[in-house]
């Protein structure tokens, strides 16, 4: 009773942080959306929509890290976990170079693809990337061992250093390169506080590295299902649209994915603990549906304030230039909480070591992508188009839950 005291606590502590971070990160784009006008957010919200990109890659090492950590504690001491993590540190370097190479090496083509000013700030950007995936092993240590009040402090040393570093430099005219920057420097002193000590690493001959590859490899496939969805509607819109309509498009997807980004802590908790009570042979049905009714509750919540108050949403987050895409925002934040309720039942399901869900969201990813690329002539028919797959996602979940309980 005491551990589950324990773990509300600290959860609840996360929760109420990553509330606060949340907020930060949009204050920041609120911000950027005021002083650089339209056309540049564009710029800027791209150079976000490419971290969150980066995020999911980022993310699959951290829950990586997290089930093995879950999954080795207690059954050895501190050196088995220090053999991991080295191993893990490295592909995650590894990666994070791959990344930053294909970013540097093709950012004229960025500049050009994206119609963008200068291919400076993807240079800045793909430089802090190896960093970025180092930092996310860390966190997922930091997961797996439950120890959520120092993960909910690495993300609130991310969002601080980007909100301070981005809005003096942005406001000391070096407008998106100074964006570029405090995503950066965010990342690197992020992973400087988020480092963990363990026993010196030796070989560890009980760890199973082809299970962990095969399963750092199914998250990544998801990771990569997640990009598809969550971002690229941004990115087709900026391609297709001028910069002064993809600012306001980028606006709109900002505010609507308040839902999505305001449960993820949700999903964060809920992974660790069904893969420790799994492993235990405890019931954990509870914690899926308490999690699932919670991500709901939040949904239904922002929903209605987007239907009820969208014009005073969007002026009072970006301004009167924005307004002509405030009625399109209950639509765009509905198909983001139908996304953000099916994340619960894939991340409980990848959890039980069921990867189904993972190759179906894949599908999604690729159906949203083909159809956005044909049906794109009014922001209204872009987001009906992801209104109609993730309801479909949805509904595919759901059954496939009950199918495999029955």
């Amino acid at each position: 009773m005491n551990d589950e005291k324990k773990l509300v606590t600290s959860g609840s502590f996360l929760f109420i942080s990553t509330l606060i971070v949340n907020a930060g990160n949009y204050a920041i784009n609120l911000l950027l959306g005021r002083w650089l006008g339209p056309s540049d957010f564009s710029e800027s919200s791209l150079l976000v929509t490419f971290m969150l990109m980066v995020s999911f890659f980022a993310l699959a090492f951290q829950l990586t890290a997290a089930k093995y950590i879950a999954t080795f504690e207690g059954d050895t001491n501190q050196q088995l976990q220090g053999v991991f993590i080295s191993w893990l540190s490295k592909k995650a370097l590894i990666v994070g170079f791959i990344l930053m190479l294909f970013v540097l090496i093709l950012s004229v083509f960025w500049q050009d693809f994206f119609q963008t000013s200068s291919y400076l700030p993807f240079i800045i950007f793909g430089l802090g990337l190896p960093v970025y995936l180092l930092m996310s092993v860390n966190r997922g240590v930091l997961q797996g061992l439950l120890n959520y009040k120092k993960l909910a402090f690495s993300y609130q040393y991310e969002m601080w250093v980007r909100l301070f570093v981005s809005v003096a430099l942005v406001y000391a005219g070096y407008r998106v390169n100074g964006v570029a920057i405090g995503l950066t420097l965010s990342l690197v002193i992020t992973w400087w506080f988020s480092r963990m000590s363990f026993q010196k690493p030796k070989k560890a001959n009980s760890i199973d590295y082809q299970d962990i590859t095969k399963f750092l490899l199914t998250i990544l496939a998801y990771e990569c299902s997640q990009i598809l969805i969550n971002n690229s509607d941004i990115i087709l819109v900026k391609h297709f649209y001028p910069p002064f309509e993809a600012g306001l498009y980028a606006a709109l997807a900002l505010i609507g994915r308040i839902v999505y980004f305001g449960t993820w802590t949700v999903v964060t908790m809920l992974f660790p603990i069904v893969i420790k009570l799994e492993k235990e042979g405890k019931s954990h049905i509870k914690y899926f549906f308490g999690g699932l009714g919670l991500v709901a509750t939040m949904a239904a919540t922002i929903v209605g304030f987007c239907y009820f108050y969208p014009e005073i949403l969007v002026y009072i987050l970006f301004g009167k230039e924005y307004l002509s895409v405030a009625p399109l925002l209950w639509q765009y934040a509905v198909a983001t909480a139908l996304f953000a309720c099916s994340n619960v039942f894939v991340y409980y399901h990848l959890s039980l070591e069921q990867h189904q869900p993972v190759w179906i969201t894949i599908i999604a990813g690729i159906a949203q992508i083909a159809l956005i690329s044909n049906y794109h002539q009014s922001f209204k028919q872009v987001i009906h188009v992801q209104l109609l797959l993730m309801f479909v996602l949805f509904v595919t979940m759901v059954c496939f839950h009950f199918f495999k309980k029955r």
